[in-house]
């Protein structure tokens, strides 16, 4: 399947490049409009914090509703992201290339928009810290036994992972947008300052490139069980109760599945009209679409296969309360919400399997839109449902949602696509390097390995070197090859992508930074379990016979610490083998090697300089630099 037009690197670039020209008014308008619902949301939750959670729907024993809903279902929102980022890229699927910035932007802001709901919850947001694990004076910390402090470690390391592997990956563009706005506004100009201060010093040098590409698997490797193990914490909140409806053992991958549902629908409801707004029509294709709606085609299938097995799990357990409860959800007074999630979940996306259906853009967009809604639905029903209809019927109760609770949701949405208009301003919403490097699986490259080995590595700004510029990847190889092969064995290489076929030909070792993702994830299983081993022997309380100290809850917390401290540590790896934190470009570096050119440069005594020259020119160089 051709997910891309033939197109030139400088193509790509321009294409992926103009969104960042500055905005028009109707951009402006749009933006505005989303920062003053923001702001309306935000008057009226201080008044219901000055008011007090009476002016909610809440009460007893409905404690938990729309917005914990909302939590839950902006988590799995969050989900897709690292779907399409971490776990395809690890399996090489190529349509993920198109969508994966997009994608992994919208993760940032989901989990940012889903972390303000528990605060918005608690009603005396002033006493949050109390659930955060520092000495005290009180010498109360948090129990590590408990799942809602488990959410506290798994939203936020999942938060810093997905920050830092979406800034990561956008490393290589800030760079390209550096360049370009030191062309177009000067070096001084404020754009520019502020694009090379974010690129830090990425050069597009292949001593770089080498350490980046191995060091953002590692990133991905740490960042792929998070989408099982987030959400499955998430409905450990619930499951790990003993309420008719949560506490079934499906839930984690009930949950997992559905985050990924409605995560997909929410990547093509942003993506189509991103497309067409910022004229991606050339890199972003139906094809891109099409691979979406398959991949939904699955999820669908799981959602669908929980909606059966709920009910059948309450009427094969024999419990009397499970049974009346899944008897009740489809026919009592809150039996719309169960209904409206088959049409919206299920029947709407199993659409999908007519290629005429994934291909059409009306089509895809009005079920991921359908999507959206029934995933909301299915959130709010399921942590509202169960507390309305619990073990004993006095306490049976009606919740509906009070217009403050409607209008900070609003604003919740309002929250997340404002974020999200900024960003595709702001930053390049396609990874180039990517999408180059899928055009250049294309064209076939011969290599043969040098006859004598050569260090890639950056060279001194005062030692003297000279510069090649080469058309195309296979011209820079020859003229790599051959300025080895003569016996010059300290050479850089310069490149708007990664070519590996580089680093065959040179025989370099593996990138080392393997060993500090390593050792990062050793310490931070160690950190995570004496963390919580710590914290239950503060006041060593024995409860119902039990030992302070409870192994197995803690391996939640040791496992995220474990991808925290990893992926940390694995970052501070990168910035140290590629030189990040000098903040200025590598000797030798052309704005041009970003873009489309290619470079090779090589360390030599003043003497060799000619003999350099020609051996560059002889390999088809377009031009030569020299550096005293």
């Amino acid at each position: 399947m051709q997910y891309m037009e033939e197109l030139s690197y400088a193509e790509v670039s321009d294409d992926i490049m103009k969104g960042m020209r500055p905005p028009r008014a109707l951009y402006i308008a749009v933006v505005g409009l989303l920062a003053t619902t923001v702001l309306y949301a935000l008057c009226i939750w201080i008044y219901q914090a000055k008011t007090g959670m009476g002016v909610t729907g809440l009460s007893i024993p409905v404690g938990w509703a729309t917005y914990i809903g909302n939590f839950v279902f902006w988590i799995g929102i969050a989900h897709s992201g690292t779907l399409i980022s971490a776990i395809l890229l690890l399996v090489r699927a190529k349509w993920r290339t198109a969508v994966s910035r997009s994608s992994e932007a919208m993760t940032i802001f989901a989990v940012m928009t889903a972390g303000l709901f528990p605060l918005i919850h608690l009603g005396r947001v002033w006493v949050f810290f109390f659930v955060l694990p520092y000495p005290s004076m009180r010498h109360l910390w948090p129990n590590f036994i408990s799942p809602l402090v488990w959410d506290v470690c798994a939203v936020s390391t999942y938060f810093t992972v997905s920050l830092i592997f979406w800034y990561v990956g956008l490393i290589p563009d800030l760079a390209s947008a550096r360049d370009r706005m030191e062309a177009q506004y000067g070096r001084e100009s404020l754009r520019a300052k502020v694009y090379r201060r974010l690129a830090l010093g990425w050069s597009h040098a292949g001593s770089q490139w080498r350490h980046y590409g191995r060091g953002y698997l590692y990133f991905a490797a740490l960042a792929t069980p998070l989408v099982v193990s987030v959400h499955s914490v998430v409905s450990w909140d619930f499951a790990m109760s003993n309420l008719p409806g949560w506490h079934t053992t499906i839930f984690a991958p009930y949950f997992v599945a559905g985050a990924i549902h409605s995560g997909l629908a929410m990547v093509l409801l942003l993506v189509m009209p991103m497309r067409r707004l910022l004229g991606l029509q050339r890199i972003i294709n139906v094809n891109h679409y099409e691979a979406v709606a398959l991949t939904m085609i699955v999820t669908t299938c799981v959602v669908a296969y929980a909606y059966i097995m709920e009910p059948w799990i309450a009427w094969y357990s024999g419990d009397v309360f499970e049974g009346q409860f899944s008897r009740w959800r489809p026919t009592g007074f809150e039996w719309w919400e169960y209904w409206i999630l088959i049409p919206l979940n299920v029947l709407s996306p199993l659409l999908f399997v007519f290629r005429r259906v994934r291909r059409s853009k009306v089509g895809l967009y009005l079920i991921a839109l359908a999507v959206v809604a029934g995933m909301w639905f299915e959130r709010y029903m399921i942590v509202s449902s169960s507390l309305a209809h619990d073990f004993m019927p006095h306490n049976w109760h009606y919740y509906a949602p009070s217009w403050v609770e409607l209008s900070i949701t609003a604003g919740s949405f309002a929250f997340f696509l404002m974020w999200f208009f900024l960003f595709a301003k702001l930053f390049p919403t396609v990874p180039t390097n990517d999408v180059k490097e899928l055009l250049l699986e294309r064209r076939a490259i011969d290599t043969e390995p040098c006859r004598k080995r050569a260090r890639l590595e950056p060279i001194g700004d005062k030692e003297p070197s000279v510069v090649a510029v080469y058309p195309d990847a296979q011209t820079m190889l020859q003229g790599l090859k051959r300025i080895c092969d003569a016996g010059f064995d300290r050479v850089e290489t310069f490149s708007p992508l990664r070519v590996e076929q580089a680093e065959k030909l040179l025989k370099q070792p593996t990138s080392p930074v393997r060993f500090w993702a390593f050792a990062g994830a050793v310490t931070g299983v160690m950190a995570g379990f004496g963390l919580a081993i710590g914290a239950a022997l503060v006041n060593a309380l024995v409860v119902g016979g039990k030992t302070a100290v409870s192994i197995t809850p803690y391996c939640i917390v040791g496992f995220e610490a474990t991808v925290l401290i990893g992926s940390l540590v694995n970052l501070g790896g990168l910035v140290w083998y590629m030189r990040l934190y000098r903040i200025r470009e590598y000797h030798g570096y052309d704005p041009r090697f970003g873009r489309d050119k290619f470079g090779v440069m090589v360390a030599c005594a003043r003497a060799e300089m000619e003999k350099v020259k020609g051996i560059f020119f002889g390999a088809g160089a377009e031009e030569v630099k020299t550096f005293m």
